[in-house]
């Protein structure tokens, strides 16, 4: 067949196509609209009406029944599956990178969010004593001010507390028990954390007297205000990193865990708590 004769064949395919079509969405013969006459889209257009008007009634009542039954002041299910957990909101602020001034730039700006955070939190309906930054301060000088925080000295501070769990009493009412943190050396995940003593570090208040437990029983930020902090405080000794010849460690980790001491007895760790890693990571080794 020519090739002209196809070309024609084809475009007539094409409008025929398009008269179908429009055809379909309207048909001026019959009056309909996409096949359907106006007495068939009134039926199907009540229909589904009435149908998701239902769905949304349905959907509305369950909503109103749920939230019935929440209350304000107290989560419906708690302790259960929430349990203690040393940790931070600014994840950023767990990691001390000696190696780069940006990355430790960050790690001091997620210090300075906290900072700002307990020093604007206040809680409306407060009738205790409330956890700000000042007991940062008061329980570290050091810890409470940022700009003892230096990437050429090799020294900062961690601060950290544990997650909030609503009623959470890690004392148990008991007058005679304090609650407090401890921290020690981790060889990490890897197993190759630094556990000499190229970096000392200090945990304050510190844990031989420390007591957080004027801070619990914890049941919301606007009664009990923000979840109180403890501080440790590093510092690297680059002369000791730096006479390491052989086998240099490139990271140290501290692992950090809740504690209760009745008086006159052992320290016992908090039941079912989770620990918190702190990493601080060397300088390279100059060549």
């Amino acid at each position: 067949m020519p090739e002209g004769e196809v070309q024609v064949k084809e475009e007539g395919k094409f409008r025929a196509g398009l008269k179908s079509c429009g055809t379909f969405l309207y048909n001026s013969d019959d009056g309909t609209v996409m096949g359907r006459g106006g007495m068939s889209w009134a039926k199907i257009g009540t229909f589904y009406i009435f149908f998701y008007s239902f769905l949304a009634a349905f959907f509305a009542m369950n909503m109103y029944v749920m939230l019935s039954t929440l209350d304000d002041d107290k989560p419906t299910v708690y302790q259960r599956s929430n349990k203690p957990q040393v940790a931070i909101s600014q994840y950023k602020s767990t990691t001390m990178n000696l190696r780069e001034k940006a990355k430790f730039a960050e790690y001091k700006g997620a210090i300075n969010e906290t900072k700002v955070e307990y020093e604007k939190y206040l809680a409306p309906e407060a009738e205790g004593e409330v956890f700000r930054w000042f007991h940062v301060q008061r329980n570290s000088a050091f810890c409470g001010d940022l700009d003892n925080y230096s990437f050429d000295k090799k020294e900062g501070c961690f601060l950290l507390g544990l997650n909030r769990i609503y009623g959470f009493d890690p004392t148990g009412n008991s007058t005679d028990t304090r609650f407090f943190f401890d921290c020690q050396r981790d060889i990490g995940i890897t197993g190759k954390g630094d556990m000499t003593d190229v970096t000392s570090f200090s945990v304050h208040p510190d844990p031989a007297d420390a007591d957080f437990s004027n801070f619990y029983p914890w049941t919301s930020k606007v009664k009990d205000g923000l979840q109180p902090l403890f501080a440790v405080k590093v510092k690297v000794d680059m002369d000791k990193l730096n006479a390491i010849t052989e086998d240099r460690p490139e990271e140290a980790f501290i692992t950090c865990l809740p504690y209760t001491q009745k008086e006159g007895e052992d320290r016992v760790q908090v039941e079912d708590s989770r620990f918190a890693r702190l990493t601080i990571q060397y300088p390279w080794k100059e060549e």
